[in-house]
């Protein structure tokens, strides 16, 4: 599996991955927005707070960190997403609205989040959507 380290400086892990605050979606729950969290230096307060928003959402999953069987996240760097370069999962959909998609492992404290998406964004305080 070939992967790349995004925002390491901006979202990472001491071994294991940022604490998540708060999941957004919208679509009464169906499509997933972006994440609210802390690194794992931060001080628990607003001005800490940090977010991830998605942009062209196409697929999500998510898995324990004790049951996610493909967890790239190592010691090589402290980036806590990676985008999957040669991802087996990005191939195995039709292809039709996927083409500026992207497969990005995004590694929470407990959870494992796997997107297809067109990008990944970064930005400060609550994600208002």
């Amino acid at each position: 599996m070939t992967i790349k380290p995004v925002y390491e400086k901006e979202f990472h892990h001491d071994g294991r991955g940022p604490e998540l605050q708060r999941v957004i979606w919208k679509n009464n729950g169906v499509t997933l927005v972006g994440f609210e969290y802390y690194n794992p230096e931060d001080t628990y307060d607003e001005k800490s707070l940090k977010h991830l928003s998605f942009s062209g959402m196409q697929v999500y999953s998510m898995a324990g960190d004790e049951v996610h069987s493909d967890q790239v996240a190592n010691g090589k760097t402290r980036a806590a997403i990676h985008e999957i370069l040669d991802s087996k999962w990005l191939k195995s959909y039709i292809s039709n609205h996927l083409g500026k998609c992207k497969h990005y492992q995004v590694m929470f404290y407990d959870e494992i989040y796997d997107v297809i998406c067109e990008s990944i964004n970064f930005g400060v305080g609550k994600l208002n959507v």
